[in-house]
């Protein structure tokens, strides 16, 4: 009989995006590997993004378990755009300036709001899953954040049950992305550290989505933190075809914020598009996601503006179509502290396509280490522009191929293969609870 795995996330299909993923493959194949998940989500969300698709891939062994979820998100949202969504939850700025209702309400996000916008559902869901697991007992809990008042959750019900509890991060807490633009206080700093140094410590076991992360993490834990990355669902490519096109086409697929804009892969293929007029007639750059402002304007200031496609969001099963019909990814980490660890999901789906592969930050960051790992392409530092000009051109004269072995090379990445590994952390956090 399967042990039980009880999983608190925020994000949960219908919710749309990156965030959902991790956890509903896990949820897919931990039965294989003797665990029936049991998922605690809100009951009302206020999910940035919808994917009704991905309902139908929620496995019929996995238990959902909803509960109310209070959340001063929305208004904060309004508060933040000033009525216009020049915001989103991603902060993809759709307006040129942030006014001062935006850094008000950033402001208080980053120093009243702690640990986030979701820390009102804390004690309701403690108390709630505390009656529920005396009728419904579990072998394992599990958090994974952001939100990081998930793993609030399972720490009190860890202290309350003496359930042994994982916590999962996908990404930093403290050092989060866009941390700058919340102004903390040096004492609002010093409480997210406190909270992130309850959590680490008192989980009977950690993982996180990269080598870097999962370094710093220790020094402050005191004890292995593992490391289960982000993966591809091998199931999602057996039906892909790649569509035939007479474009070169270069794509973005995923949020594109301010701190990741590529000024000099635009200034690099303006000057190709003028140099090389096949190669303008060809040229065709998709950027499927939301998309900051910025990253548009800068684009569109080029030679190449006619050959941009923008969609702001499209369905994950629609924007793996379009990722296996491209003749370039593109992968561009965030120009901020967070670069060296930084492993964007998408990063696996691009590997899974087996097409080639640009990268763009840096080249010693965990990011790059998959992609030499894989051999399906080349991290270029920011500024580089002879290296991705070269690149380019390589790719587009069919000069550059995959490495003849990146498919199996690319197997360790595989969504079974990675919930293998949730598995033995699972079995070997027993093993220590007995």
């Amino acid at each position: 009989m399967n042990k039980r795995v009880l999983i608190i996330t925020y994000y949960w299909p219908p919710a749309g995006g990156g965030g959902v993923q991790r956890w509903l493959k896990f949820a897919k194949y931990l039965p294989q590997f003797g665990y029936t998940p049991i998922i605690f989500t809100p009951e009302n969300a206020d999910y940035p993004v919808l994917d009704e698709s991905l309902l139908s891939e929620v496995p019929e062994e996995a238990m959902v378990v909803r509960h109310p979820i209070w959340e001063p998100y929305r208004a904060f949202r309004s508060l933040a755009s000033g009525g216009d969504k020049g915001v989103s939850a991603g902060f993809i700025r759709h307006k040129k300036k942030e006014g001062l209702t935006t850094k008000i309400a950033q402001w208080v996000r980053g120093n009243m709001i702690i640990p986030d916008a979701r820390r009102f559902w804390v004690s309701p869901s403690v108390d709630f899953l505390q009656r529920w697991l005396e009728a419904n007992p579990v072998d394992v809990i599990v958090s994974t954040g952001p939100p990081h008042s998930m793993h609030l959750i399972a720490r009190k019900l860890c202290k309350l049950t003496g359930i042994p509890w994982l916590a999962d991060f996908r990404d930093p807490w403290v050092n989060m992305d866009n941390v700058e633009k919340f102004k903390m206080t040096p004492t609002a700093r010093s409480l997210h550290a406190r909270l992130e140094r309850k959590v680490l410590c008192d989980a009977n076991a950690v993982v996180t989505v990269s080598w870097h992360l999962s370094a710093e993490y220790e020094k402050i834990r005191g004890r292995t933190v593992g490391v289960i990355t982000n993966g591809f669902d091998h199931t999602d490519f057996t039906q892909l075809t790649a569509t035939a096109s007479s474009s070169f086409v270069i794509g973005h697929y995923g949020t594109f914020g301010e701190d990741r804009n590529p000024r000099t892969l635009w200034n690099v293929l303006d000057e190709m598009v003028r140099e090389n007029a096949s190669f303008a007639r060809d040229l065709k750059l998709e950027l499927i996601g939301p998309t900051d402002i910025s990253v548009l304007e800068a684009a569109q200031k080029t030679a190449f503006r006619d050959s941009i496609e923008y969609v702001p969001y499209m369905k994950h099963d629609e924007a793996l179509q379009r990722m296996k019909s491209a003749s370039v990814l593109t992968v561009i980490l965030n120009q901020n502290a967070n670069e060296e660890g930084r492993v964007t999901g998408k990063i696996f789906e691009y590997v899974a396509c087996e097409i080639p592969v640009l990268g763009i930050g840096s080249v010693t960051s965990d990011c790059a280490r998959v992609i030499n790992d894989t051999g399906v392409g080349r991290m270029i530092a920011f500024d580089d522009a002879t290296a991705m000009k070269k690149y380019l051109l390589d790719v587009y004269e069919k000069k550059f191929k995959l490495e003849s072995n990146a498919h199996s090379r690319a197997m360790k990445y595989s969504r079974k293969e990675l919930t293998r590994n949730l598995a033995d952390q699972f079995n070997q956090l027993l093993q220590g609870n007995n």
